[in-house]
């Protein structure tokens, strides 16, 4: 030792280095040590100064103090047996070893709770530091930092006796390599442990602890193994019971309830469908997903029942409640009906992917690979990636769930780091994204390009569903979706004549390309190989169609008040000049882009940002037309006396003017309708009557208003009801005369004369109108563009029905594209699209009261992150009867006069045409006339509004 002190003192000295060597004897740490608990003292002010551990680890014993960590149920054994590992001696290396979700991390935390109560009872500490491999390495730019970081950590770990807790053993061998040095942190520790002067606690899986072996066997060979088996769905539910006790004290909100059936759901859809972790740890998950909801409120406790375990659910795997069960489950004719709309012209794809959606609800899909593997072939431009996407959105709820992967960009060998990752750079894009989200749909386009050690590569993944990244981290994707696309075999295809003429022909001749392709091992990975067609022009038609969709969707339109209607012939005529069979749809959607959206672009430009407007497109010969209608908000009417403020007066005054109107009233005679009329003037006549005497009467009193209590008596008026004091007393009640304030008497009186005048008013309009007979008007309501359903339902139920006998009728576009008229009342059967709606009203003056309403309704609806108005268009009809076939005449009318209107439009050039009225707005639940600010669905108080503003014009 001497001679090489010398040796390296002299080497530094000739450097100009310096690292100068301390000798020392174990009995110098407690040389002059006189009294009990020196020792320990000098640990404790140690311990005030550490500066590595504090940048690189999280004092896990400061948790267990606070009450922090989580608890650990079920592993009684195994906890007292760490924590008498850990606190029998110093120098111990413990490795719990346990697949993900078995609850290491919670038998960690259990461990170094009753650690620390151990010592604070025996008044001794050493605490536990949490770190991860990687952060020591964090922020380190420059050769050395990271090891004198590692040398800081362990000096400091030495002098005061604390523990070092790794959640990861494996991070500690891969941190610090790099692709030309293989020193890594686990080499410092090594020598530490082999001489007992570290104490380690560390966690790992069997697939990450098999590498640890690989990597490092010495340092594995200083670990004590303990393992951590995964529990089954009956072990677990002590531990969500535990749990959800834990949960309950550290809630601010009450106590916590979950019936047994949620209980129940929330293991079985967790063993269904979450194979990629181990009971308790994903249960204990979704349970606090669960708990973190508000539940529902009852009698100060919250309580969550089966729905929301699968609300939960849904939100961390994307499945549909038909998939989870929450919800019937669909046939396959539904599905493909489904996603027939979302893919056009590909049944055999359709039918294909509706194999794997039913495999997964009726839980039958494989335990150890992929939950389908598919190789999409057939020419470019006809669907395979819009396949993919829409499997995603049916399966997974969001095209988001689509992870894509150009493999034209992976055709180097190397390329495959960027995939898995590597040593120094571990995150690889493949890794990373099933890692973040397991259920997704995996994307490889156009994977004949990429180099074949990629294939190689996926070898593995295709097989049993599993990679593992630079770092030696397995990541599971058995809950995936593989999708693979080629334009295999498409070249020798369409140079061969008649080609096509049947499916199976395609299939075979696709298939034998891709056996020619791919070696044995790589093709037999595969679920199956699905041919697609070349697009026909009705496909391709329905392709323009979602990309319409698409397009006018996106934030300009969504943002511009502008709301864009293109007509179908101009969706034939872009299919007529862009339709090339080589090509598919791409050319399509180019030519879609450069017609539609460079026209609305120089629109958009100079329009105010407030104005709303309707762009209309439309096909003028063999080019495009475009006509813009500007919509102007209905000015308000003139404002009434707001009978809000009346005055007693003011309520006595109106009332003899109703009163006197109605004296001067007539009964017809006649018809059952006349004769209707005539009873509801009796019973205003009536009605007046009673104010005037009962309500406005100058009277102090008014008698029976309250009931108060009479004096008790004990004879037969006491009630013998058992009760916590015996027998009980119940006193009758009698009522007694109360006084009347005036502004009493003027509560009262204020609606019912508001109500008496409106109504007057609609009847007296009534038997003006009588003589022309009833009115038969039907409202057309019509959304604009994607308008939903919803929006023309709330238009029709702001309509003032009730003065009438009303009709609702339904025209519906079935899943073939039939249109037809519902009758009134029919049920909706699903898959069904509501077009438009007709509205049909008989009574007399009718007409008056609903022309304020004819123009347009502006929805306020929630699309996306905004709420934009959805405009809805009211047009007043002539009609008959209101029977079904005269509402659709009346619509079919209405229809070619507008074609005409149309066509007169087109005859010109693009210019601004007239501007449309807005005349009703509001959300889908208070829609208010935008003029009198009135709601229409409040029949007599709207037309009582419409007749007197209709009386101030003309006066």
């Amino acid at each position: 030792v001497h001679e090489a002190v010398s040796r390296l003192t002299a080497r530094q000295d000739a450097a100009g280095t310096r690292r100068d060597v301390w000798r020392v004897d174990g009995n110098q740490f407690i040389a002059g040590m006189m009294y009990v608990g020196q020792w320990e003292a000098r640990r404790n002010r140690r311990r005030l100064s550490l500066v590595e551990l504090r940048a690189v680890a999280r004092n896990l014993s400061h948790g267990a103090r606070d009450g922090a960590l989580e608890r650990c149920y079920g592993r009684e054994a195994l906890v007292r047996e760490v924590v008498d590992a850990l606190e029998g001696r110093e120098g111990a290396a413990i490795v719990l070893v346990g697949p993900p979700g078995s609850g290491k991390t919670a038998l960690v935390h259990e461990a170094v709770s009753r650690l620390t109560a151990r010592q604070d009872a025996a008044g001794t500490r050493r605490d536990v530091w949490r770190v991860d491999g990687n952060q020591f390495i964090a922020g380190m730019m420059y050769v050395g930092q990271w090891e004198a970081r590692a040398r800081g950590v362990v000096q400091e770990l030495v002098e005061v006796g604390d523990l070092l807790y790794v959640d990861d053993l494996a991070s500690l061998v891969y941190a610090g390599r790099t692709h030309n040095e293989r020193t890594n942190v686990a080499q410092y520790l090594e020598p530490h442990l082999a001489r007992g002067e570290l104490t380690v606690l560390a966690e790992s899986t069997p697939e990450r602890f098999e590498r640890v072996r690989e990597e490092a066997p010495t340092f594995a060979s200083l670990f004590r193994v303990v393992h951590v088996p995964a529990l089954d769905a009956r072990a677990t539910l002590p531990a969500l019971l535990g749990t959800l006790r834990e949960l309950e004290a550290a809630s601010h909100a009450g106590a916590v309830r979950l019936s047994p059936l949620a209980l129940e759901t929330l293991l079985d859809l967790q063993q269904r469908f979450v194979a990629h972790e181990a009971f308790p740890g994903k249960a204990v998950r979704l349970l606090r997903r669960v708990v973190s909801r508000p539940g529902t409120e009852e009698g100060g406790v919250r309580r969550f029942k089966q729905e929301d375990v699968t609300s939960a659910m849904r939100e961390q795997t994307g499945l549909p409640d038909f998939v989870l069960g929450s919800a019937p489950p669909k046939t396959r004719d539904e599905l493909e009906r489904e996603l027939a709309a979302q893919v056009a012209g590909q049944p055999e794809a359709v039918s294909a992917v509706v194999d794997a959606i039913l495999t997964l609800q009726r839980s039958l899909q494989p335990p150890d690979k992929p939950l389908a593997t598919y190789l999409f072939v057939g020419p470019t431009g006809v669907g395979k990636t819009e396949t993919a996407k829409a499997l995603a959105r049916t399966l997974f709820g969001s095209e988001g769930r689509l992870v894509r992967f150009d493999m034209s960009e992976f055709v180097s060998a190397a390329s495959i780091t960027r995939l898995l990752g590597m040593p120094g750079a571990p995150d690889g894009e493949l890794t990373t994204a099933l890692r973040t989200q397991p259920f997704c749909v995996v994307l490889f386009d156009e994977v004949e390009k990429a180099h074949p050690r990629i294939f190689d590569a996926l070898l593995q993944f295709l097989g049993e569903g599993r990679l593992t990244d630079g770092a030696g981290r397995t990541v599971d994707a058995r809950q995936a979706v593989v999708v693979l696309t080629s334009n295999l075999g498409v070249r020798e295809a369409a140079a061969r004549t008649g080609f096509h003429r049947t499916a199976d022909s395609a299939e075979a001749h696709y298939l034998s390309s891709v056996r020619a392709f791919f070696r044995p091992e790589f093709f037999n990975r595969l679920d199956r190989v699905v041919p697609f067609r070349p697009l026909t022009p009705a496909a391709l038609r329905v392709v323009v169609e979602h990309a319409l969709e698409s397009l006018l969707s996106r934030r300009g339109i969504r943002r511009g008040n502008v709301l864009v209607e293109v007509e179908p012939a101009l969706l034939d005529l872009l299919v007529e000049q862009a339709y090339d069979p080589r090509y598919g749809a791409r050319p399509l959607k180019r030519a879609l882009e450069r017609r539609l959206t460079v026209p609305l672009a120089h629109h958009l430009v100079r329009r105010g940002a407030e104005d709303l407007a309707r762009v209309e497109l439309f096909r003028r010969g063999e080019d495009m037309g475009l006509s813009v209608e500007l919509m102007a908000r209905e000015p308000a009417w003139a404002p009434e006396a707001d009978p809000a403020a009346w005055t007693l007066a003011d309520v006595s005054r109106v009332l003899e003017e109703t009163a006197a109107r109605l004296d001067a009233l007539f009964a017809p005679e006649g018809s059952p309708e006349e004769a209707e009329l005539g009873e509801r003037l009796e019973r205003l006549r009536a009605e007046a009557v009673d104010i005037r005497e009962n309500e406005l009467a100058e009277r102090d009193f008014l008698e029976t208003e309250e009931a108060v209590p009479k004096e008790i008596s004990r004879g037969y008026d006491w009630s013998r009801n058992p009760g916590r004091g015996g027998l009980r007393a119940r006193p009758a009640y009698a009522s007694v005369p109360l006084p009347v304030t005036r502004e009493e008497r003027l509560r009262r009186c204020r609606p019912r004369v508001m109500n008496l005048r409106d109504e007057t008013e609609w009847l007296a309009h009534q038997l003006a109108c009588r003589e022309r007979g009833p009115d038969v008007r039907v409202v057309l309501i019509e959304g604009l563009g994607d308008t939903p359903v919803s929006a023309l339902e709330a238009v029709v139920r702001a309509l003032p029905q009730a003065l009438g006998r009303a009709a609702v009728h339904e025209e519906r576009v079935e899943p073939d594209g039939r249109i037809a008229w519902a009758a009134p009342g029919s049920q909706r059967p699903a898959g069904v699209r509501v077009r438009r709606i007709a509205v049909s009203l008989t009574t007399f003056g009718l007409a008056e009261v609903l022309t304020p309403l004819e123009g347009y309704a502006l929805v306020e609806l929630l699309r996306g992150d905004l709420v934009r108005p959805a405009p809805v268009r009211v047009e007043l009809l002539d009609g008959d009867a209101g029977l079904l076939d005269d509402v659709s005449r009346a619509v079919a009318a209405r229809d070619a006069v507008r074609a005409t209107e149309r066509e007169a439009r087109r005859a010109g050039t693009a210019r601004e045409q007239g501007r449309g009225r807005a005349v009703v707005e509001g959300s889908e639940s208070a829609l208010v006339h935008l003029a009198s600010r009135r709601t229409p669905s409040d029949a007599l108080a709207w037309a009582g509004c419409v007749l007197r503003h209709a009386a101030r014009k003309e006066g």
